[in-house]
């Protein structure tokens, strides 16, 4: 075999080798490639899911906002439709003529009255309450030495105070329309939205 012939050969063993190089190389290329596609494709399904479920959550908590916002805003519209009912009621008690106050007051003072000789103070503005009045009351009560009108005045809008030494007895108006409200504040919620009171 002659020079040439080795050199050709040594070529293409070296070509066939270099090939050989190649195509596995590029076959380890091709497998790097896919597995980087696969693993890339996997990671895009993972973060797709995943942000998928935060837009979820989100929708879920902005939704969830809504339906508490609505809801608060509705219980503020009851409670106001509420607070307008005793509101309303506390203005006829305090506008009602003096024949119909007057048998409001006694009967109050029926069932407030223990000795007979308590003082009464009234509001500062009061005009339909006088000692003549509370010397009825006390006529029909047959109790002690007789209800006495004080001079002094307190601030409210109606009803008394029943002073009896030092122990008074707040029979004013918005003492028992609160005490009224807290008896009766369920019952009216009921009257005005239905039983469920929502």
């Amino acid at each position: 075999m002659a020079v040439d012939d080795i050199l050709k050969k040594i070529k293409a063993d070296a070509e066939e080798v270099a090939r050989k190089i190649v195509a596995e190389g590029q076959a380890a290329a091709d497998a790097v490639a896919e597995e980087a596609r696969t693993r890339a494709d996997v990671q895009k399904k993972v973060l797709r899911a995943k942000a998928e479920q935060r837009a979820q959550e989100e929708r879920n908590r902005i939704t969830t906002l809504a339906r508490l916002a609505a809801r608060r805003e509705l219980l503020d519209e009851k409670q106001a439709l509420i607070d307008r009912v005793f509101d309303e009621a506390g203005s006829r008690l305090a506008e009602m003529e003096q024949g119909e106050y007057r048998e409001f007051i006694m009967r109050l003072l029926k069932d407030t009255v223990e000795s007979g000789d308590e003082e009464v103070l009234i509001g500062k503005q009061e005009s339909r309450l006088d000692q003549a009045f509370l010397n009825s009351v006390s006529k029909e009560l047959g109790l002690g030495g007789g209800l006495k009108l004080a001079s002094e005045r307190r601030t409210m809008s109606a009803g008394f105070i029943l002073r009896s030494g030092r122990v008074e007895t707040n029979c004013a108006l918005s003492t028992i329309l609160r005490d009224a409200r807290e008896k009766l504040e369920t019952e009216v919620a009921a009257i005005l939205f239905g039983s469920s009171g929502e």
